[in-house]
């Protein structure tokens, strides 16, 4: 069996240095919220959401990218304070 030859300083990955730590940032409050997280951010499925939508007894997405529908907080609350009707 041949041996690898050793590569030369300069060519080798450096060790990671595990002093170095990202620097920490405040969450940021999400501006909109994809169906997914509007389920888990009330506690449903999201199959419960789309029946709701079916049944025209759920807002109307803020914005749609796409296909990807999103609402948001403010709307999701407003509806949440109104009973959800």
């Amino acid at each position: 069996m041949m041996k690898r030859p050793e590569l030369p300083e300069a060519l080798t990955m450096p060790e990671a240095d595990t002093r170095f730590e990202a620097p920490t940032r405040p969450p940021v409050d999400r501006l909109a919220l994809r169906l997914d997280e509007v389920a888990e951010a009330i506690g449903v499925s999201r199959r419960t959401i789309e029946r709701e939508r079916s049944a025209g007894r759920f807002p109307k997405p803020d914005r749609k990218i796409g296909k990807v529908s999103l609402w948001s907080v403010e709307t999701i609350r407003a509806w949440i304070e109104g009973g959800g009707a």
